[in-house]
């Protein structure tokens, strides 16, 4: 994540508006740096429901926090409901396009993980039905030795 506040007071935002902006998010900032991920989260859910900052930069940065590779409780539905809600409640946020990417990336990587849960499932029932066949050969094979003997045991009498 690029810093818990993306927004950091460019040439159109005053530097007194802009510390106003990224100011709430110094904390998840901090422990989002920390690694403290569930907190820096929380940090940034409490900012959303108090209405203390900006209501986009939050629901981006707790998509960014649920997402990130680092996180070892990573959550990739929660980011995709983060960042679906901030765009169709925020449709003129500055975040809205780097949002539109993210959720294009983790729907491919869902479809991708439904794709590989189904040829897990597959690949178990084929390692099912060889052992079958293996079992199926091995009691072929012992039904033609029994047979075998018994042949040889009748012409010995």
């Amino acid at each position: 994540m690029s810093g818990c506040t993306p927004l950091s007071g460019g040439p159109d935002i005053p530097a007194t508006d802009a510390k106003k902006l990224t100011a709430p998010f110094e904390q998840s900032s901090a422990l989002f740096s920390q690694g403290q991920y569930e907190a820096a989260y929380n940090e940034n859910r409490i900012i959303l429901q108090e209405g203390r900052g900006a209501p986009d930069v939050a629901l981006f940065n707790m998509g960014m926090i649920s997402a990130h590779s680092a996180n070892p409780k990573k959550n990739y539905p929660r980011a995709l409901s983060s960042f679906r809600t901030l765009v169709t409640e925020y449709p003129q946020s500055p975040m809205i396009e780097p949002a539109k990417t993210w959720i294009q990336v983790l729907e491919e990587y869902q479809k991708l993980a439904d794709e590989k849960r189904v040829l897990m499932r597959e690949r178990e029932a084929l390692v099912q039905e060889k052992d079958k066949l293996r079992y199926s050969v091995e009691r072929s094979r012992q039904v033609d030795v029994d047979i075998e003997k018994r042949r040889r045991d009748a012409l010995r009498k």
